[in-house]
């Protein structure tokens, strides 16, 4: 029976699933941030602003989710300076829209001008049940399951930026999706597409999804930064609810530029079959050293014939401009059910 696991016939929506506004670190104000994306073709944004959790649903039509998220941060210290400060940066997607409550932090983790942009907007004290974080695997896995059992979807970001090694997160448990792409940080590092350190947690038993984002600042108003790590959330309709379960499920993909447009799997035939936008590379990766290639210019499709070892298996696609779409991994066990 063929599944199909990309089906064009969902609303396939751009994403950016990290960016930050004035309400933290970034230039642009949310409501300005909605117009530049979708100018360029984004229907839903995460405003992952550092720690601050705001309800920016005021922002959220027919046409534009804004999904409440943060980004939550727990470093290392060196007496060295930031350029040697190991950390963890996972992003938060709230499940509820209006949430404000911060599952892992203390009035102390916020700086006075955040707590007074908190109260202006909102009239209260920043809520959250006094946790404080320091740079262990167990207060980390406690932030992780703080934010599991409140809905939040958690992912764990840039993890070459952050000089995190597998130790610092090879035994979390509750991650929902790694970053694989981080587009500033990729401008800055050159080293922030990592499909390897995916492909590790997926031989060590983590089942989880994969994403790109911008991590877009745009520091001094330029858009250095911006439309170049992207996710596509397949959906039914575009609400917040749809979007929320859509990625809670895995329906989604994510791509520095070209586009998957089919994927399917023919569990008789042990058929993987997919249709995407003109690239010079198709990857089917599986399981250890499972690696099927199809070569050549302009390539729209592709067909690999799977042997049963594969245990899992993920697509890759490059065009020639180097660019990289990627899908998560799906599982045999479950497909041949």
């Amino acid at each position: 029976m063929k599944k199909v696991l990309i089906d064009p016939r969902l609303k396939w929506c751009k994403a950016n699933l990290h960016c930050h506004t004035n309400q933290s670190d970034g230039f642009y104000t949310p409501t300005e941030i909605k117009k530049h994306y979708m100018e360029q073709g984004y229907s839903i944004v995460a405003f992952s602003d550092h720690e601050m959790i705001f309800d920016n649903s005021y922002l959220t039509d027919e046409n534009f989710v804004a999904i409440t998220a943060t980004e939550y941060s727990i470093s290392l210290p060196s007496p060295n300076g930031f350029r040697d400060v190991v950390t963890i940066h996972m992003n938060l997607f709230s499940k509820d829209p209006h949430n404000l409550f911060h599952p892992g932090a203390n009035l102390d983790t916020f700086s006075n001008k955040q707590k007074e942009l908190f109260k202006e907007k909102y009239h209260m004290d920043i809520p959250c049940d006094n946790y404080q974080r320091v740079f262990t695997q167990e207060s980390i896995q406690e932030v992780i399951n703080r934010a599991n059992s409140m809905g939040f979807l958690v992912q764990l970001n840039h993890p070459n930026w952050s000089l995190n090694i597998r130790d610092d997160y090879m035994n979390l448990k509750g991650l929902w999706a790694l970053e694989i792409f981080n587009y500033l940080t990729e401008l800055e590092t050159g080293a922030e597409y990592c499909p390897n350190i995916y492909d590790d947690m997926l031989r060590h038993g983590h089942k989880l999804y994969c994403t790109m984002g911008d991590d877009n600042h745009n520091y001094q108003g330029s858009f250095e930064g911006s439309f170049g790590g992207i996710t596509y959330i397949g959906v039914e309709s575009l609400t917040y609810d749809h979007v929320y379960s859509a990625m809670k499920n895995g329906n989604l993909y994510c791509t520095m530029g070209p586009i998957i447009k089919e994927l399917s799997y023919d569990n008789e035939k042990k058929i993987v079959h997919v249709e995407c936008s003109e690239v010079v590379d198709i990857i089917l990766v599986g399981y250890n050293r499972t690696f099927y290639h199809v070569y050549g210019e302009d390539l729209t499709h592709a067909e690999f014939i799977l042997n049963g070892q594969e245990k899992y298996f993920r697509i890759a696609i490059k065009d020639k401009y180097g660019r990289y779409g990627n899908t998560h991994a799906y599982y045999l066990d479950e497909l041949d059910k």
